[in-house]
């Protein structure tokens, strides 16, 4: 009874049911995931990445204004290092009773496990060498990789990486087409505006397209419209033909952008021609809707895939754990049915 009482929980839950399902098991996998115990380990989530607003050098202060700010906090060595290895210890123990409930078979199987494991060692090694340093070391790498904490401890973040990565191949074409019109754009304007012997007429150039990555950050930054029409206003100032390359930027974008609307997101004519008056940020507009297009669908069909399989599995296994405490057949179909 108490191991179809676990696979319901699971099924509920949506939890994966590779697990042991002794009595002894059983009620530890239950400890675990009982509200107590996992609101224990969201605190602990929270504590460790919460540490970054106090753990030297802070900013944590009371204003924004940098002329009323006072001194920072900076607590004394080991304080925050203390928090954070009790931290630490805690998600050892949290690893050790995931692998144990799982088995050492599906342990080397799940990889996310195995990364939690790499994690905390990281983390450890980390921590070890900043205490040893009195804290005065120029770079925590454990500060990078706390995220992971709250990655591993949410299976619908799980779930959301994975489509991420599934989604990727899928917008590629149009994150070359973003690439390619930049680039030519950037090439045409580092052309048009070259450096001159008369130092009036280089103030475009000296402001945004003085190099290379000068040149491709500022046209990147048009796309957002964050500096329209601070970008070209020097050169327009000198000649007002010189605003034609920057409307063909937003224009010629825009073309490219109506085909792979009508191709890849499937919308009708009207939508893609109010899309073609929205703004000169269109291209950015075209890679949120494949985005959103292709992962949409892929988080939606893994889903209900998993729940689908899960769902038939568990009842499967309910039916199969009754079933060996109970030999009467028409009790067993009557539980199945109800099932």
């Amino acid at each position: 009874i108490q191991q179809a009482v676990v696979f319901i929980e699971d099924a509920i839950q949506y939890r994966s049911i590779n697990h042991r399902v002794d009595d002894r098991s059983l009620r530890l996998y239950r400890w675990y995931y009982s509200k107590l115990c996992q609101w224990c380990l969201g605190l602990t989530i929270a504590v460790v990445l919460l540490l970054a607003f106090v753990e030297r050098p802070s900013s944590l202060s009371f204003s924004s204004d940098p002329r009323l700010r006072a001194t920072h906090l900076n607590p004394v060595c080991g304080v925050t290092e203390s928090v954070e290895l009790l931290c630490l210890i805690i998600f050892c123990l949290d690893l050790a009773v995931k692998s144990y409930l799982i088995g050492w078979e599906e342990f080397k199987k799940n990889k996310w496990l195995i990364s939690y494991m790499v994690v905390i060692s990281v983390s450890f090694i980390d921590w070890m060498l900043s205490v040893s340093m009195v804290c005065d070391e120029r770079l925590r790498v454990r500060r990078l990789i706390r995220p992971f904490f709250l990655l591993q401890n949410s299976s619908l973040m799980k779930k959301t990486l994975k489509c991420i990565k599934r989604t990727l191949p899928e917008i590629a074409s149009v994150i070359l087409l973003l690439a390619l019109h930049l680039c030519l754009f950037t090439m045409i304007g580092m052309l048009l505006f070259a450096k001159t012997e008369d130092p009036e007429k280089n103030e475009e150039w000296s402001l945004h397209f003085r190099n290379l990555p000068m040149a491709l950050t500022s046209l990147l930054v048009l796309l957002t419209t964050a500096n329209n029409p601070d970008v070209m206003m020097p050169a327009y100032s000198l000649n007002r033909i010189y605003a034609v390359f920057f409307v063909l930027f937003s224009v010629i974008g825009k073309k490219g952008i109506l085909f792979f609307l009508m191709v890849n997101a499937e919308l009708c004519f009207s939508q893609s021609v109010s899309c073609f008056l929205a703004g000169t940020y269109c291209l950015m507009n075209l890679l949120t809707a494949i985005i959103y297009n292709q992962f949409r669908g892929y988080l939606l069909v893994s889903l209900y895939t998993d729940i689908k399989f899960l769902m038939s599995f568990l009842v499967s296994s309910i039916f199969n754990s009754y079933s060996s405490q109970n030999n009467d057949v028409r009790s067993n179909s009557r539980c199945f049915i109800r099932l």
